[in-house]
């Protein structure tokens, strides 16, 4: 399973009573912002920039990878890609089928992002079509033919004024020797 999978129980993710999330470090961050600029920057370039042994930045690196709290991955451009529209949509679900609508929705290769949430949505789904006839299809067809699903709203994406996936405030927390500064 992965983390975030709906079909998880609950005590089976990470940070639960029977899998404790390991704390992260100044060390940990700081290498994390490194490799969130550039995910190819060589261990060795890492820890000349933070004062440390390559192998012990290689050691944290795997180990955060290990843990889930690190993933490398390519982040692609959806526009060049050929997918035109992005929307988000809020879902209202009826309770007892929140499972199995969270299950299915996961499933859609155009789903980006799926989460539950509390307020006047029970599901938050961002998601990428080629076009806005794909988007109609989904909506109309798609989700509403998705059983235990009680209504939705799209917002539809205009402009792309910021797309930030850096998380601030990592790279302030170790001095050049690699001990924390705070923070």
């Amino acid at each position: 399973m992965t983390v975030g999978d709906p079909d998880e129980r609950p005590d089976e993710r990470p940070g639960s009573s029977s899998h404790p999330l390991r704390q992260l470090d100044a060390l940990d961050r700081a290498i994390i912002s490194q490799l969130q600029t550039d995910g190819r920057r060589p261990f060795r370039a890492i820890a000349r920039s933070l004062n440390v042994a390559e192998g012990t930045v290689r050691l944290r690196a795997t180990r955060m990878q290990q843990d889930g709290a690190l993933r490398i991955l390519a982040l692609a451009d959806p526009f060049r890609l050929g997918f035109a529209v992005q929307a988000s949509v809020l879902i209202r679900v009826e309770p007892a089928s929140h499972r199995a609508v969270a299950t299915t929705l996961a499933s859609w290769p155009e789903v980006m992002y799926l989460s539950s949430c509390a307020g006047s949505a029970d599901l938050y789904m961002h998601l990428i079509c080629r076009d806005h006839d794909d988007l109609w299809r989904l909506l109309s067809e798609r989700l509403g033919g998705v059983e235990g699903v009680s209504g939705s709203e799209t917002l539809m994406e205009l402009h792309v004024h910021k797309a930030r996936y850096v998380y601030p405030g990592l790279a302030d927390t170790v001095s050049d020797n690699g001990s924390s500064t705070g923070g």
